[in-house]
């Protein structure tokens, strides 16, 4: 908004004052921008003497002088932005002080049908392997956690992509035996740090279960962690069979890369749907 040439729009001008904690002035803020818009006619028509001194003409001189300090304010306040905008820009060595001003551009994410979507989530480099059900490969977490298995297994979950707004998606798994629906949710501390593990409390807006779905070639994507430069991959880099998945720092390295197969028309085509019905405990 600052680097333009042009004045900024009201609307634009109104949340960048409120953004600068000065909101209750708005109205007087939106006049300034008001008397730049039309320019010096307005300045002249209004500062021209009266051919007879009038006294209710008095009340108009602070607020004459109250409008040129705001005008003199906004100046300053453009020209310090754009100063920092272009120091930024031009800094050689700007690391991440560059990232926090700039807003970061991320590839397109995988458009999703407003209602949701069953898939299968495969490694790039492994597509017969698929994420599903398993353990950590040390023992020391007994609980499930998301690995690679053949995708000709009939036991594993069936996984759910749910969008959240237009950017983001929970991984949902639905239990085999009593489809219990639980959400995937990376872990913060113990030995499945950073692992993945199905919970049954999905919580809205936690940033744990959420992911965006970025599109990074071919049929290829990404999932990134919302709040941080974080994405899943592969422990190890490995796409063997039983290798867990983690979050770990985004890069372009294949084990990164994942098929993600679209089904939303028919579930039928999951192997868990082809088991008798009393083998899958209905």
């Amino acid at each position: 908004m600052l680097r333009r040439g042009a004045l900024p729009r009201p609307e634009l001008l109104a949340v960048f004052v409120r953004a600068c904690g000065d909101g209750q002035y708005l109205a007087e803020w939106l006049s300034v921008r008001e008397r730049l818009a039309v320019g010096p006619h307005l300045d002249q028509a209004q500062t021209a003497p009266a051919t007879e001194p009038d006294a209710h003409l008095a009340p108009h001189r602070p607020r004459r002088r109250r409008t040129w300090a705001i005008t003199a304010v906004l100046t300053v306040v453009a020209a310090a932005m754009a100063a920092v905008v272009w120091w930024t820009k031009t800094d050689v060595d700007s690391g991440p002080t560059s990232a926090s001003v700039d807003t970061p551009v991320y590839p397109e994410v995988l458009p999703l049908p407003s209602a949701g979507s069953w898939v299968r989530i495969r490694p790039a480099g492994a597509p017969e392997l698929c994420l599903t059900e398993g353990r950590e490969h040390t023992g020391r977490y007994g609980s499930a956690v998301a690995v690679l298995r053949p995708c000709t297994e009939p036991t594993g979950p069936r996984v759910f992509l749910q969008p959240v707004g237009t950017e983001l998606a929970t991984i949902k798994w639905e239990n085999p035996v009593d489809h219990g629906m639980g959400c995937l949710t990376v872990m913060d501390t113990g030995p499945a740090k950073d692992m993945l593990e199905p919970q049954n409390n999905c919580i809205e807006g936690k940033s744990e279960q959420l992911f965006r779905i970025e599109h990074v070639g071919d049929r290829h994507y990404r999932l990134r962690t919302p709040d941080r430069d974080l994405c899943l991959g592969l422990r190890e880099n490995l796409t063997v069979v039983d290798t867990e998945a983690l979050r770990q720092p985004c890069a372009t390295r294949p084990e990164q890369k994942f098929l993600i197969d679209l089904n939303s028309d028919d579930q039928s085509n999951h192997p868990a749907a082809r088991l008798p019905r009393l083998q899958r405990g209905e």
